[in-house]
């Protein structure tokens, strides 16, 4: 599945993202989300990029932007 927004993860499981379209971004990212809010530092990667594809895991995101205000337009 393809993402079709910027999204934050609100909760899910097991989620892998192929963001290898993006040079700064790695494949095969690992996406959780922080529980504790002081671990939110150490644990920064809950954000899903507009046209990343989900390659494994299941869960509920937030829009954040769509469009031309996506962080990679």
């Amino acid at each position: 599945m393809r993402i079709p927004a910027d999204c934050v993860i609100l909760d899910g499981m097991d989620i892998t993202c192929d963001e290898s379209m993006y040079e700064e971004l790695s494949s095969n990212a690992k996406k959780q989300i922080s529980i504790d809010p002081e671990q939110h530092r150490s644990n920064p990667d809950c954000f899903l990029f507009s046209r990343s594809l989900i390659k494994t895991g299941t869960g509920r995101a937030v829009v954040c932007a769509v469009g031309k205000h996506t962080r990679w337009m």
